[in-house]
């Protein structure tokens, strides 16, 4: 796996949702907002609605795709394997998943034949790359 695969599986979360809820750190919220515009006006079937959870300044961000699984940006290690983990720097994080966000759509993500690796997604294969 390589390093930017994490940010990729979640913005992948992300841009299949049709809403997310955002919740925890309040300039990470403000990213995601931004990289959604972005996303809209690269690929204008991009119609993401946005509900909000508490803002606060924690190194933390929780991102909860309607009826599926989302990801987790900093903070502790989840206990569920269902849910993206990116640990670290958490402005880093932030940035690596906008990248993602605005890079995918701007391909054509998810109407896009062939744009990114369909391959299926392992958390644990995941998480044994970014703890070592």
């Amino acid at each position: 796996m390589t390093p930017d695969a994490g940010a990729l599986e979640l913005a992948k979360r992300i841009l299949k949702s049709r809403g997310l809820l955002l919740e925890g750190n309040e300039a990470g919220i403000l990213r995601m907002e931004e990289a959604l515009v972005i996303a809209a006006d690269a690929n204008p079937s991009i119609i993401i609605d946005i509900e909000y959870g508490g803002r606060d300044s924690s190194n933390q961000l929780m991102i909860s795709p309607f009826g599926g699984h989302g990801g987790i940006i900093g903070g502790s290690e989840p206990d569920i394997e269902d849910i993206v983990w990116l640990p670290g720097d958490v402005e880093l994080q932030i940035q690596n998943l906008f990248s993602s966000i605005v890079s995918l759509a701007s391909a054509g993500y998810p109407g896009c034949i062939g744009c990114i690796d369909e391959g299926p997604w392992s958390e644990r294969e995941w998480r044994a790359v970014v703890k070592n």
